[in-house]
């Protein structure tokens, strides 16, 4: 297993110790569509096997986290599940459900479903999401029916004010429009508008209730004064256009954690590809793809935040670890200095079945049942080599996958 956390082309030992037994766990769940909410099933598969589930405080999600974590909370029956929970019902369910059909697609919508939504298809692309989310995903309720522990964040990106919008159970609203203290939005419309896609998607248009908004004080958010809202009307954007790995809602440069003692950032981002697709065909085939200009900054963006949060570690400002997709547990060990036989790696994927999951599409199309089981055991296997130095009890990684089965 790896002995640290290592910065992308150094050597440079970060990892640092997780904190006694009872400490609270913060999820920071990065977006990238049906790939990373498999991958992110997968990493919490792993927390479950060591019943570290049950003690997460704070989860902060984007896009396809955002997809996969109302899918949980929905499966568990509007509540956070236990680890024997997830392992026993809600992981093989989502299995199940997310294997069985396209989310978004136009195989996904049919000809029914076309004549059913009409001219939203062209205008309101992100509210039919919110749509097949209830139909295909089974997710339910509205905000006030999230529970309270673990804390939820919902990131998503306002245009109007180009600041990061936050839903929760509580609030929404971000520090410039003001925050409303009783949201009463479905949780699929959030997660929906988590995952709007610029242009491939589309914005998601709310209308606002014209009472109950604060103005807050930016840097400690207490409610300072009553506002009136400047418009009635807010369009929201994927959070990933602001910070696709949900980090500024637990972390900020320099300034520690935020309701959580120990940080669990999965960032099953997609690498920039080469060339440009049109967006509204690109989501007819069930995939997604933005303007090249967003794809090139929210990729500098990811890459400076990755930095950010990596320095933070190691100088001892957080204590956290960052799980980045692509890497093998093989890669994991060169990058730490840890030298093995070369036969013990054959338990798990090699470089290329890790560069493969990497590689997979940023799209809403269900995938086979062996690219579901790639993806999650791929997030099992980076977690379980970046944590097993920091987990309360050491199992060997080998037997890992095979117990949780």
């Amino acid at each position: 297993m790896s002995d640290g956390i290592l910065a992308e082309g150094t050597s440079e030992r970060i990892g640092r110790r997780i904190p006694p037994s009872g400490a609270r766990i913060g999820l920071a769940l990065s977006g990238g569509g049906v790939r990373a909410a498999v991958f992110h099933l997968g990493v919490l598969r792993r927390l479950a096997s060591q019943s570290l589930l049950d003690c997460v405080g704070t989860v902060s999600t984007v896009s396809g986290g955002s997809l996969v974590t109302a899918a949980i909370i929905s499966q568990a029956g509007m509540k956070w599940p236990t680890s024997d929970e997830y392992l026993r019902s809600v992981y093989p369910e989502l299995r199940d459900r997310i294997t069985a059909a396209d989310l978004f697609s136009l195989k996904s919508i049919g000809w029914a479903g076309a004549a059913e939504f009409n001219l939203s298809l062209i205008w309101n692309r992100a509210e039919i999401l919110a749509t097949m989310l209830e139909r295909m995903w089974g997710i339910a309720g509205h905000l006030r029916d999230l529970p309270d522990e673990p804390k939820w964040l919902i990131n998503a990106t306002c245009i109007d004010t180009g600041k990061n919008w936050r839903f929760s159970k509580r609030e929404m609203g971000d520090w410039s429009f003001g925050r409303h203290s009783a949201p009463d939005i479905p949780i699929s419309v959030a997660a929906a508008a988590s995952a709007a896609v610029p242009y491939a998607i589309g914005a998601m248009t709310l209308t606002l209730p014209a009472a109950g908004w604060w103005e807050t004080d930016p840097a400690t958010r207490a409610e300072m004064r009553t506002k009136i809202p400047p418009t009635t009307r807010v369009r929201l954007w994927d959070g990933g256009a602001y910070d696709n790995m949900g980090l500024e809602a637990v972390t900020k440069p320099g300034r520690g954690l935020r309701s959580c003692d120990f940080l669990i950032c999965s960032d099953a981002s997609g690498p920039l590809q080469p060339g440009n697709v049109s967006p509204i065909w690109s989501l007819l085939r069930g995939e997604l793809s933005s303007p090249r200009l967003f794809d090139v900054a929210g990729d500098q963006i990811r890459s400076l935040r990755s930095r950010m949060l990596i320095a933070d570690i190691a100088n001892g400002i957080i204590d956290g670890v960052l799980l980045r997709m692509g890497n093998s547990v093989r890669v994991v060990d060169v990058k730490s200095g840890t030298v093995r036989p070369t036969t013990y790696y054959d338990a798990f994927q090699t470089d290329e079945q890790a560069a493969l999951a990497l590689q997979y599409p940023t799209n809403l199309k269900a995938p086979s049942e062996a690219e579901f089981d790639m993806l999650a055991r791929h997030g099992f296997e980076i977690a379980d080599a970046t944590l097993t130095r920091y987990a309360p009890v050491r199992v060997p990684t080998s037997s890992l996958w095979k117990d949780v089965a």
